[in-house]
């Protein structure tokens, strides 16, 4: 059996000077078009890069100005999850801050951070590990995302952090140097392909979430599993009306989007609601928690329609989210929650493939009917209550 794979976090880390001449590749962050389930208000970078048991690869990068950024690993063959590490785990070089952390300064100036993705058994004592056996060393792939960058920043506002590809006998060469430099990392997720699971049951009035992916399958490969995040799906067909539209409560969540000083945790770390046709090549539009008007009991509306069909109150300032349907047809929906805490039970990641989301979300299951464009605008535009 080969050795086990680990992602492990460095806690000292001086960065090495490469001479030019070791850069191999012109560049080793690229921004991937064809992701399954994409979130538009998160930012998606992919590295494939191939490593011996005797290699590793050391990471210094900058914290984003964001909700949440992780690190997935995956088998190239397949994109099964073999790996993680989000950013709360990761350990901030000396006099750096972690922004991430409950009660961190999230607008710290010093904010980098190291780790290392070993492929040996030979870790530093005391390094920390969350790793992921496999019978045999694969060609790898990298995910980096970053959810919600603050308003203020494109994608974040750092540079993508940098590698280097370090030998046995200490050889570094750096992988890609920055590419792309700082300016050239532009901000949300351009719109791709996409590819949803085989989906359960019909669509129904009033809609049926079920279970979607989730990071206990990891058979699901294909989906690009992240670790700390997991789905519901409900089909939709507005055949049954001209809009769909959502009531539900929404979990508690960090507000981060227009650059909160310091950072809280909720009881999920992020969550959105996002609209695919199904079946589907191309994701169409997603809100993020902090788009959607809340009340004082955390009750939100939010309406889904064909962009023609939208209802002249369905905007924030009047209290109701609106998401673009790309179809009039058959379409999906999708409840993304990410990273929730523990203890809390009633989230999507309690979820298994196709089971019925109701009994696990409970209150937090969102209830959709279908109506006309009329109906709606009927409520007219009062302002919801905020936060």
């Amino acid at each position: 059996m080969r050795p086990a794979l680990f992602l492990a976090y460095a806690f000292s880390f001086v960065a090495p000077q490469p001479l030019a001449a070791e850069v191999t590749q012109p560049c080793f962050w690229h921004s991937p078009n064809d992701l399954p389930l994409v979130d538009t208000n998160a930012r998606y970078w992919r590295a494939d890069f191939d490593l011996s048991d005797s290699e590793r690869l050391e990471f210094r990068g900058t914290f984003p100005f964001a909700r949440l950024m992780s690190f997935n690993l995956h088998r190239r063959s397949d994109n099964a999850l073999l790996d993680a590490v989000t950013d709360t785990q990761l350990s901030p070089t000396a006099g750096s801050t972690n922004p991430f952390l409950s009660g961190a300064k999230r607008d710290a100036v010093k904010r980098d951070y190291t780790f290392s993705l070993i492929a040996n058994r030979d870790r530093k004592k005391g390094d920390l590990t969350v790793g992921y056996s496999i019978t045999e060393l694969t060609k790898l792939r990298l995910l980096y995302r970053i959810y919600l960058p603050d308003r203020r920043f494109r994608g974040g506002g750092v540079g993508l952090p940098r590698v280097w590809r370090v030998a046995p006998d200490g050889t570094r060469v750096e992988l890609g140097g920055q590419c792309p430099v700082p300016e050239e990392v532009d901000g949300l997720q351009t719109i791709g392909p996409t590819r949803l699971p085989a989906a359960q049951g019909s669509p129904q009035n009033p809609i049926e979430w079920r279970g979607g992916g989730s990071p206990s399958n990891q058979s699901q490969g294909d989906l690009f599993i992240n670790r700390d995040n997991a789905y519901a799906i409900a089909l939709t067909d507005f055949r049954y009306g001209e809009v769909l539209v959502l009531t539900g409560i929404a979990p508690s969540h960090p507000m981060t989007w227009n650059g909160q000083r310091h950072a809280r945790h909720g009881q999920v770390r992020y969550w959105s609601l996002c609209s695919y046709r199904h079946p589907s090549d191309r994701s169409a539009s997603c809100l993020a928690d902090e788009m959607i008007e809340i009340d004082q009991s955390r009750r939100y509306k939010v309406v889904v329609s064909p962009r023609h069909l939208r209802p002249q109150n369905a905007r924030a300032e009047c209290g109701i989210g609106w998401v673009e349907s790309m179809t009039e047809g058959t379409g999906a929906l999708l409840l993304r929650h990410v990273a929730p805490a523990n203890g809390f039970t009633n989230t999507t990641s309690g979820l298994s493939s196709s089971q019925l989301a109701g009994p696990v979300l409970g209150l937090f299951e969102p209830v959709g009917h279908y109506s006309s464009k009329a109906s709606v605008e009927t409520l007219g535009c009062a302002n919801s209550i905020r936060r």
